[in-house]
């Protein structure tokens, strides 16, 4: 009976031990089996991928030899490219062989505005160290049949200063469709010389002071909305006609809204210089492409051109307020 009751009880713990194992998930160990403590598996680390260094600071060395403005910098003015016109005007193949022998002697091509940001310290820290701005006054056709062309072959820029009245109205004069072409070619800054190209000193003898101040004031403003709305941009520069500047036409240009103005007065441009009469080199057909560098290296001379400048260069007079020359 003892016997039985044994073996009937070692059945049923097998039979229950059995269907455990049945049910146990694969892989899992049975309650008689001790579990196997596994060794972690070792996984090779994937490589990095590659970084950019980053650039070295430079050191106090570089920093100081660095240069933070150009040691030479020049506003060229130029009117008609023809091989026949007055004066002033310039053929096509002196202009080109200028732009060609400013390029071999390492000087970059900038607007006037780029200038003004070089020599205000707002051009980051790659400073051209010869600078020179073309500019073509007045609004000769010759500036898009000539000018233009050679400015895309040498990868040059400029700025043409344009009296409004006169755009379209003849066969020598620019059209709006040319303008708006060269304005948008990232080549050409477009200015202005004002809508009559009126000579200041003329219109000083024959208007009273209040008179002269209202002309140039209407002169600077209806110059610079026709250009903005005509084109599309901003104007930011003005020439003033002949060269000739004073106070009042200094203080107007400001007042207006201009950024900076030109007169004709052969020096280099200098951080120094007041931003309401900028000097520029006047050329004509006379001036030889040697006198120019020597110009923007060491000082003008020679050609009868150049001559009359300096001796009508203003200078300050004892009462400070007039400053004349003469120019085209």
């Amino acid at each position: 009976m003892v016997v039985i009751l044994v073996g009937s009880l070692t059945g049923i713990l097998i039979w229950r031990a059995w269907k455990a194992q049945e049910g146990r998930p694969q892989g899992q160990p049975s309650l008689t089996q001790q579990p196997q403590t596994q060794q972690p598996q070792k996984v090779a680390p994937s490589p990095s991928p590659p970084l950019l260094s980053p650039p070295s600071p430079p050191s106090p060395h570089q920093k100081a030899n660095r240069p933070s403005r150009p040691s030479v910098a020049a506003i060229l003015c130029y009117h008609d490219l023809a091989e026949k016109g007055s004066r002033y005007s310039v053929t096509p193949q002196q202009f080109e062989a200028h732009l060609r022998a400013l390029k071999a002697n390492g000087f970059a091509f900038l607007t006037v505005s780029e200038l003004m940001a070089l020599l205000d310290g707002e051009w980051g820290d790659a400073v051209p160290q010869r600078v020179v701005a073309i500019t073509l006054d007045d609004g000769f056709r010759s500036a898009y049949t000539v000018a233009f062309p050679l400015l895309r072959k040498y990868q040059a820029k400029a700025t043409l200063f344009i009296y409004t009245r006169w755009i379209g109205e003849t066969k020598n004069a620019l059209t709006w469709a040319q303008l708006k072409e060269m304005a948008q070619s990232g080549l050409v800054e477009i200015a202005s010389h004002t809508v009559t190209h009126a000579y200041p000193a003329k219109l000083r003898r024959a208007l009273r002071p209040v008179a002269y101040q209202q002309r140039w004031l209407w002169e600077f403003q209806a110059s610079k909305q026709t250009l903005e709305q005509r084109l599309g941009i901003t104007v930011h520069g003005l020439a003033y006609p002949g060269g000739q500047v004073d106070e009042t036409l200094q203080h107007l240009a400001k007042q207006v809204g201009y950024a900076w103005a030109v007169a004709i007065n052969p020096k280099p441009v200098t951080p120094r210089c007041d931003r309401y009469a900028l000097p520029r080199f006047g050329m004509d057909r006379t001036i030889s492409i040697s006198q120019v560098l020597d110009w923007l290296h060491i000082a003008p001379k020679t050609s009868r051109h150049a001559q009359r400048l300096i001796r009508l260069a203003p200078s300050p007079s004892p009462s400070g307020k007039r400053r004349r020359l003469r120019h085209p």
